[in-house]
């Protein structure tokens, strides 16, 4: 561990927190070859880097930091969206866009930069902790244009489940029963979630959902009518991993997309396992 268990265990309460942050810090940038890293508390740990606040409740339990993200997340997280994200359409100043499997924030703080004052992003994340993350982040870097719903958008209106895995990033909706690592989380269609919250026009829609696009793009038919651009990420990989084969969802996220209206663009040549399939989709 980058800082001693024994340590964590002794100051992680509020009377140890400052000292724990103290020595935190000092460890971080030691590890970090002198990185501008700095590990502060307020109600969730979190490291300062960039000038941008990161929240992470794993932040102290982590075994091998990646020092050269860390020290440089703001930056990635804006080089990311620019490669993922906005390879047919860059989101502008004023634009709607709905993120949905909003994750930790990653996303949200391009497309909250990219639409800026004027413009506003509805991000919608199932996993309560993740959820959690996402608001803190937002409130505490002052994302003031991002409107949260900790929701699962899903074909018809169900209380579901969303399992916990060791890569947060992996976390999945299913229905069935409870289990040790899973969470309730509601679901709702997107169509009806945007005519209650009174959402129009759609710039840029976004789903990373691991799967449950299946069963979430459905639920948004009438919201995609109003929408120009779209990537969806489908996860055919999981299934050629041998997750399951509920993950290969490439061919029918290019039927639905093109039944939709939208003219579809991959980059099936990139080497990244995950790239070519993100399914681009502009208005015909």
């Amino acid at each position: 561990m980058w800082i001693a268990e024994e340590t964590v265990r002794a100051l992680d309460r509020p009377e140890g927190r400052a000292e724990l942050a103290r020595l935190a810090t000092d460890a971080a940038r030691r590890a970090s070859g002198d990185a501008e890293i700095e590990i502060v508390w307020d109600g969730m740990w979190m490291r300062r880097a960039e000038g941008i606040l990161f929240p992470d409740p794993e932040l102290l339990q982590t075994a091998n930091p990646r020092w050269d993200r860390w020290s440089r997340m703001a930056t990635k997280y804006l080089n990311d969206a620019e490669d993922y994200w906005y390879h047919v359409y860059k989101p502008q100043a004023g634009d709607v866009i709905v993120d949905i499997g909003a994750g930790r924030g990653e996303d949200v703080f391009a497309f909250s930069k990219s639409v800026g004052a004027s413009g506003c992003v509805w991000a919608i994340e199932a996993h309560p902790v993740s959820f959690a993350v996402l608001t803190k982040f937002c409130e505490v870097n002052g994302l003031a244009n991002v409107r949260r719903r900790n929701l699962a958008c899903v074909e018809e209106a169900a209380q579901l489940h969303i399992e916990t895995l060791p890569v947060w990033e992996s976390n999945f909706v299913r229905g069935g029963e409870a289990t040790a690592t899973s969470h309730e989380v509601e679901g709702v269609t997107f169509d009806s979630l945007a005519e209650s919250e009174g959402i129009g026009r759609i710039d840029f829609l976004k789903m990373n959902i691991e799967g449950a696009e299946r069963t979430a793009l459905p639920g948004c038919r009438e919201a995609l009518a109003r929408t120009r651009h779209v990537c969806i990420a489908a996860h055919d990989f999981r299934a050629a991993r041998g997750e399951g084969e509920e993950f290969r969802t490439l061919g029918f996220v290019r039927e639905f997309l093109s039944g939709c209206g939208f003219e579809l663009v991959t980059r099936d040549d990139d080497p990244r396992y995950y790239v070519p399939y993100h399914v681009h989709g502009r208005r015909a």
